[in-house]
């Protein structure tokens, strides 16, 4: 008995507790990076009560609705970059297409696809079955006991139960398949694996693969989460942060655990590095969570398995863009860091979210924000949200210079002996 009644009130809790971290989001988005890149070496949480305390001066004297507008057009600054940046990719040269050295391209082999009429069929009636998982997941966060529990039925069947309504096309391609082809791979010995975010159709998270590629000189395997259209993102975000996914494991979340637990097991490889970005630092966090679980159940394994799970845990490099996850702890991996724009409104959600504020927003857990064991390295003067032209291109210009991407991967990095941080480190 008191164990349902704490599991409700975990539940309650991390509802109401998302209502309000949404509503301190939703009101310093814009104006947290703002202020930081108008006011430098001024505090996240100092940024945003200034914020706060001008949006309700301005309520006051009637300039709310100006403030307002003015905050709602740098949030869009904040997801596609600065005015200036825009300017300059509108007038400027095309970015060249990322080159990667080819040992044999050819033909690679195309996954196969379903027919026009069941394409169609599906892209009409997903949104609707996924628009009403969402309201299942919150209601049954709320509520203890659900039909299927009355039915006597296990984890495992309720997990095949929602994870049908919450079917997606995620995949794993292998070198070849985003390659187009055999490709040079220097570094045998090194798996590298990307995990994109939100909005990225499969050509543009290949993409994001080559560029990696050419940037540090590893081939790269993409583990691609489909987008379904940005509201339906969006809350698939929210609900995958906060941990109101109870009763099921979204299916990119269940196909990089297992990728890793194959992979991490191989001998052959020394090292495997985790690149993930947006909504996959969220999905990449609650693997991480998922590992660290089974290290620290002492019920579930034994000393032995679990002693097996961190050494295959050490092979492990995480390195997270634009981290919107709720959890991200380096504690049993080799290499974890956690790299942000200031003015990256999505980073707000997680890495960069104000420290005095982190406790606030509970999961089902019971957890608020937690970011530990890691390096952060955070721009203060960039903004932007996309992969490529917000993170990597910044990158060769000099900026996260204190990555371990710049110092030891990155190819042409004039200055492989720079090891200077490029902020303070937020994180213990």
């Amino acid at each position: 008995m008191l164990l349902t009644l704490r599991t409700q009130l975990l539940r309650a809790t991390s509802v109401a507790t998302t209502a309000i971290g949404s509503g301190i989001f939703v009101a310093g988005i814009a104006t947290q990076p703002v202020m930081s890149l108008f006011c430098g070496s001024i505090s996240p949480t100092s940024a945003w009560i200034l914020s706060l305390g001008a949006f309700y001066y301005g309520h006051g004297v009637g300039l709310g609705g100006y403030l307002i507008g003015g905050a709602l057009a740098c949030a869009a600054c904040g997801v596609i970059g600065s005015p200036l940046y825009l300017i300059k990719s509108l007038l400027g040269p095309k970015q060249p297409e990322p080159q990667v050295k080819m040992v044999k391209p050819k033909e690679a082999s195309v996954k196969s696809k379903k027919g026009l009429v069941a394409t169609t069929v599906r892209a009409i009636t997903r949104p609707f079955f996924r628009l009403i998982f969402l309201v299942l997941g919150i209601c049954d966060t709320v509520i203890q006991t659900t039909f299927l529990e009355k039915r006597g039925a296990t984890k495992e069947d309720r997990n095949w139960f929602w994870n049908q309504l919450y079917e997606k096309d995620e995949d794993y391609y292998e070198y070849e398949e985003v390659y187009g082809g055999e490709v040079h791979n220097e570094h045998p010995e090194e798996l590298w694996i990307f995990c994109n975010g939100i909005l990225n159709d499969l050509d543009g998270a290949k993409g994001a693969c080559k560029k990696i590629t050419e940037m540090f000189g590893r081939p790269c395997k993409l583990l691609h989460n489909p987008t379904d259209g940005p509201i339906l993102d969006l809350l698939e975000c929210l609900m995958g942060k906060t941990g109101l996914f109870r009763l099921g494991c979204t299916g990119p979340r269940k196909l990089l655990r297992n990728i890793l637990d194959k992979e991490m097991k191989k001998d052959c490889y020394k090292k495997i590095v985790l690149v993930a970005h947006s909504q996959g630092t969220i999905i990449s966090g609650n693997v991480i969570a998922d590992f660290n679980d089974r290290i620290e159940d002492k019920e579930k394994y034994t000393v032995e398995e679990r002693e097996v799970i961190k050494k295959n845990m050490s092979k492990l490099e995480v390195y997270i863009f634009a981290g919107a996850a709720h959890y991200m702890s380096g504690k049993y991996v080799s290499h974890l860091e956690c790299l942000s724009n200031r003015g990256d409104v999505v980073a707000v959600l997680g890495h960069i979210f104000p420290n005095i504020l982190k406790s606030i927003w509970r999961n089902t857990r019971g957890n608020g924000i937690i970011y530990d064991h890691c390096k952060d390295h955070v721009e203060t003067s960039n903004w932007g949200h996309s992969f490529i032209p917000h993170y990597l291109a910044p990158m060769e210009k000099g900026c996260f210079s204190g990555s371990k991407l710049a110092t030891d991967y990155w190819l042409k990095n004039p200055q492989k002996k720079n090891e200077s941080e490029t902020s303070p480190l937020i994180s213990k």
